[in-house]
């Protein structure tokens, strides 16, 4: 895990961060589930994923990139992490119509996403946060933090929904 910039030190990036930890720690059990041909074990640790997933992308997606874009520099980057969760959302979307008679073809796209989204949160903590850091004011971190308060509080901070399959 990064911890060389200081963007943990900010608190709406070390939570972003934690959730990057608890989605790394899901995968890896999803992992172990799949390898040892335990569907029913690796489809509830997808469940979890995704709600951790889903209010930590609409924290991104609701707070934290539309500041980011303000910076000419970082309009293209957001917009490939942007298209990146969209290419998730439909990739889960994909499982869901796997029947359970295609356990194989289930367990490859699961481990297709689990991949996809390691690449995902690594540009984010190498990256993205870092320039967040460089980039955003006080007042931004402010915002976020009030943002994420609003939703969370509401139940509106969800984008991928629990899995149904």
């Amino acid at each position: 895990m990064c911890d060389h910039c200081g963007c943990r030190d900010l608190t709406p990036v070390a939570r972003l961060m934690d959730e990057h930890d608890r989605l790394r720690d899901l995968s890896d059990h999803i992992r172990r589930h799949v390898a040892a041909g335990d569907d029913t074990a690796a489809r509830a640790h997808v469940e979890e994923l995704l709600l951790v997933l889903g209010p930590h992308v609409a924290k991104e997606e609701g707070s934290l990139f539309p500041m980011l874009r303000r910076s000419e520099e970082l309009v293209g980057h957001v917009a490939v992490l942007e298209s990146e969760h969209a290419g998730l959302y439909d990739a889960v979307d994909d499982l869901d119509d796997v029947s359970t008679a295609a356990a194989q073809r289930w367990r490859d796209g699961v481990l297709q996403v689990l991949h996809d989204l390691g690449e995902h949160m690594y540009k984010e903590d190498f990256g993205l946060f870092p320039a967040a850091l460089a980039t955003l004011e006080g007042r931004d971190w402010d915002a976020m933090d009030r943002w994420e308060e609003q939703h969370s509080s509401t139940g509106t901070a969800t984008l991928f929904r629990p899995w149904s399959g």
